[in-house]
């Protein structure tokens, strides 16, 4: 960012002005501008393409002069179906037998009994039965007459403030252009190809999938794809359409090619569907997609390739332009992506690269999780290549799903977490067979992963099965998309769902021998452990994760029902085993304690890339610095023995808990660890996370969640809201405390960031220099109450509406209480302590 825009940003965080005052550039001018990646070469493989998105349809462009390819995908594009025979029906009848043997001590056996009867009774292998795995819908595949001359000035790029991509580049004389958008407006991928010398675009064009699929000339100008996931008329049907407009030229179809000729400029569209509905009792089947798809592309083809990109540029920014971010300048900036990241990899400063990663972020969640989308964005967004992706690229409920997520709100993104707050409850209908099945319980539970077939059973494996609280964590995004936005509507339409997993969890709790509540059998997402007497297994009596997810579950529902003024007898029940669930513990190292006995230090794998165990910290609240601090020291001594190095994700996880530990230096450590330039994709469990040149994050391979984890973990650095002032029993509403600055590391000297929201529903501006808040501004979207905590250093000297200044009151534990009315913008004076 140049010295003048830099100056210009702060400026107009600091007077708290609106966000689409902020300066942008487009990447097709020679300064590709802050927020956009760009290359001086063609992707040679899948994870140097560059990823465009509407929500639902996508592509990875790979930008090749005479060849390109757009590998194409549709969310909905799934292999398997419903699997009525997933849960074992009669499991529950062998709980008690296995608790048994985990009061015995006779572990190992517990894991055999485990393994035969709580996991899946059928199904659950990713792409290779009814489970299925997501798939690439095709590809466009682009062939352009021969290029004259030398390839110059080549440019492939993506400006993620516009949701632009193109290739550019000299040859003969003549300049070369190709522009590409996936617009949610008129629903179909347009693809602009030109050249500075008329009549001079030339090429042929073809729809193609590695199997299953079908291409068949359906127009003058136009091919239509048509297939099923794996080859069986009862499998998922899609379609995709591929026209042709035309300026100049010649056109015509020979072997299912579209063959442009001498044309001065083409534009292309596509469109595509499947018969996929998110409905349990139609077992997810809906209208052949031919009628749809064919709407979309009569609808779009009406209209200019500048009238469909004006819209859809419009449309992208009303969602990205609410953030801005400027973490410091970079003298690596004007770099190709590919360069800083490697230059970043090797030690080289760039905070512009920070920014650019954290947005990104953003821009992938906009692009991937479209309110009205019928999915979720998936482990790798709504890109994949090929039929059967890592681990079916499935929605992994033990965190990674959860982690898609976690940036959401805080990236002042909403509307986006729709999907996935669909998806949790159209999974109660099957999530309440799976709880009779396995507890003869009530409500509903959903184990370590779902996909859209409805899939709420464990796994057909062990350690990674039989985790049953998945569904449990995942309600906790019920409540924080409520907690944001104070929608009491949505809270009452969602309550349901919460109490239903409340009741599962209110019915697997039993208490131990000291008359505190634990779960029994118990496990942590896919770790192991080894007793004091050498055994080894995965299933013990009171694991820490599932505790902490139960007293995070609980103490949403009992807010919810406060909120609501409904169901006292239930609310006073979870009050009730909310107090006696067993609290987190710290171990003899001095750690906080995974197992339900302390046997971390036995460990033969202490690296595990899974820190389940401190879900109390990140992402829910039973942990902090402030409020129980030698349980933080004890959080401290399990992350630096987990170590940095690790998956992706893993890295992602870890900067959202030095941030809630208030180590801002620690934390970007770990994001240097992830800006780790990657190149493989072979599959490794233990280190080699980082990210590849494209920035998707790198597992490896591919898993979308530690980009949008680093997005959740720079907001946290930034802002913290997830504190609850006061017991929300005495108020209207729940007061949180806004904690600004709360882990800014010591080589973020000078910046700011724009338009981060807070619980309560409230939008935040900071700004800070030499590691002090110089301006805070709040635009609450509804009245409430906050608790204010300044920066380390600072304290809260004032808060200011135009010229009154609001009264504050002062608290015990050093924070600031004020009342906010909606609509009116506030802006906080500091002082030094």
């Amino acid at each position: 960012m140049k010295n003048t825009t830099r100056r210009k940003f702060l400026q107009l965080v600091q007077a708290g002005a609106a966000i689409s005052t902020l300066p942008t550039t487009h990447a097709a001018l020679a300064d590709p501008g802050p927020l956009t990646l760009w290359y001086k070469q063609p992707a040679v493989k899948w994870e140097e393409a560059l990823a465009i998105g509407n929500g639902r349809l996508g592509a990875m462009i790979f930008g090749g002069v005479e060849k390109e390819r757009l590998q194409l995908n549709e969310i909905t594009v799934w292999s398997g179906k419903l699997e009525k025979s997933a849960d074992r029906k009669k499991s529950y009848k062998q709980v008690s037998e296995i608790r048994k043997m985990i009061e015995e001590g006779k572990y190992v056996d517990a894991g055999k009994a485990m393994s035969t009867h709580m996991t899946c009774e059928k199904g659950g292998r990713f792409g290779r039965d009814s489970y299925g795995s997501y798939q690439t819908l095709g590809d466009l595949n682009l062939e352009f007459a021969s290029i004259a001359g030398e390839v110059t000035n080549y440019r492939r790029w993506l400006d993620i403030n516009q949701a632009t991509a193109g290739v550019t580049f000299e040859a003969g004389g003549k300049v070369w252009t190709r522009e590409l958008i996936s617009s949610a407006v008129d629903q179909v991928i347009a693809v602009r190809i030109a050249c500075s010398a008329k009549g001079s675009v030339t090429f042929n064009a073809n729809l193609s999938r590695i199997k299953w699929a079908e291409t068949k000339q359906t127009g003058p100008n136009q091919l239509t794809m048509t297939g099923t996931s794996l080859g069986q008329t009862d499998d998922l049907q899609f379609e995709a359409q591929l026209r042709v407009v035309t300026q100049g030229g010649t056109l015509s179809i020979v072997d299912g090619r579209i063959n442009v000729k001498d044309a001065d400029e083409a534009t292309l569209f596509i469109a595509a569907g499947t018969d996929y509905i998110l409905d349990f009792a139609k077992e997810y089947k809906g209208a052949d997609p031919h009628a749809a798809v064919s709407a979309t592309m009569e609808k779009a083809v009406k209209r200019s390739f500048a009238k469909i990109m004006s819209d859809h540029v419009k449309d992208h920014q009303r969602y990205f332009q609410r953030v801005a971010i400027d973490l410091g300048q970079s003298s690596n900036a004007l770099l190709p992506t590919d360069e800083r990241l490697r230059k970043f990899s090797a030690g080289e400063d760039d905070p512009m690269l920070i920014s650019l990663f954290c947005q990104f972020g953003r821009y992938l969640l906009i692009s991937s999780s479209r309110p009205e989308n019928l999915l979720p964005s998936n482990s790798q967004g709504i890109w994949g290549d090929g039929l059967s992706l890592p681990w079916g690229a499935d929605y992994k409920s033990n965190i990674n799903f959860q982690m898609n997520y976690w940036p959401v709100e805080t990236a002042n993104l909403s509307e986006c977490h729709t999907p996935m707050l669909r998806l949790i409850q159209a999974n109660v209908e099957p999530g309440k067979l799976t709880a009779k099945a396995y507890f003869d319980a009530p409500g509903w539970m959903q184990a370590y992963t779902t996909n859209p077939w409805g899939w709420t059973a464990p796994g057909p494996g062990v350690p990674w099965g039989p985790f049953f609280l998945g569904g449990a964590w995942t309600a906790q995004h019920l409540w924080e998309h409520y907690s944001f936005n104070r929608d009491r509507n949505y809270l009452r339409a969602v309550y349901p769902v919460m109490k239903g997993a409340a009741e599962a969890c209110l019915h697997v709790l039993i208490p131990d021998e000291n008359g505190q509540l634990i779960t029994s059998p118990s496990t942590s997402p896919e770790n192991r452990f080894k007793t004091d007497d050498g055994q080894n297994s995965f299933v013990c009596a009171g694991t820490a994760t599932e505790r902490q997810i139960a007293w995070e579950l609980f103490n949403n529902t009992i807010m919810a029902s406060w909120t609501l003024k409904m169901d006292d007898d239930f609310r006073k029940k979870i009050e009730e085993a909310k107090a006696k669930i067993r609290p987190p513990e710290i171990g003899r190292g001095g750690q906080l304690m995974e197992w339900g006995k302390d046997w971390d230090l036995n460990s033969a794998e202490p690296k595990h890339r899974h820190i389940s165990h401190l879900f109390a910290l990140h992402p829910g609240r039973q942990i902090s610095p402030h409020r129980t601090p030698q349980l933080a020291e004890a959080v401290k001594v399990t992350l630096n023995t987990r170590g940095d190095q690790s998956t992706g994700w893993s890295q992602a996880w870890k900067i959202n808990c030095w941030a809630r530990l208030h180590d801002g230096d620690h934390a970007l450590k770990l994001i240097r660890e992830q800006l780790k330039a990657v190149e493989t994709t072979t599959t490794n469990y233990a280190r080699g996370g980082g990210t590849y040149f494209n920035l998707f994050d790198a597992h490896p391979p591919f898993q979308i969640d530690g980009n949008f984890g680093a997005v959740s973990g720079i907001n946290e650095m930034l802002l913290q809201s997830h504190l609850i002032a006061e017991d929300p029993s005495s108020q209207l509403e729940e007061s949180y405390i806004l904690h600004f600055l709360p882990a800014l590391p010591s080589s973020w000297l000078k910046g700011g960031i724009k338009g981060l929201r807070a619980r309560g529903g409230v939008e935040v501006d900071l700004a800070w220099n030499e590691g002090k808040a110089t301006s805070v501004n709040l635009r609450p979207s509804a009245d409430g109450r906050w608790s204010l905590f300044a920066p380390k250093g600072q304290k809260v000297n004032g808060v200011q509406a135009g010229s009154k200044i609001i009264p504050m009151k002062q608290k015990s534990d050093g924070t600031l209480d004020v009342e906010l009315k909606k609509g009116t913008a506030y802006k906080l004076m500091f002082a030094l302590v």
